[in-house]
């Protein structure tokens, strides 16, 4: 997704230009890959932002994560949608997604 700069783009505007659905909330990141969309979500003002990640990159998005000081905000759960509700200790205000290409 991030090598699509127009929809990676657009993304990023549709939570900057939707801000107040994001400020001071909790958001759910499903099939977060990189982070990329957790990262605009804090960017927004969520208050913080689980990034939900089945595969490998769980690891990589927990760095990029780390490497930006923002492991207070963005919580990287490695596991599937399915099996993380005790990874979750609080209630989720939003569920962002960005499942296009997922067969």
């Amino acid at each position: 997704m991030m090598q699509d700069y127009t929809r990676t783009a657009t993304y990023q505007r549709a939570m900057h230009d939707n801000a107040v659905d994001f400020k001071d909330k909790v958001i759910m990141d499903v099939g977060a890959g990189s982070g990329i969309l957790s990262f605009f979500a804090v960017q927004a003002g969520a208050r913080r932002v689980y990034a939900i990640e089945a595969s490998s990159m769980a690891i990589h998005c927990q760095e990029l994560v780390r490497t930006n000081n923002l492991s207070e905000k963005i919580i990287v759960v490695a596991g599937k949608v399915e099996e993380i509700a005790k990874h979750i200790p609080e209630k989720v205000d939003a569920i962002i997604s960005e499942p296009m290409g997922f067969c």
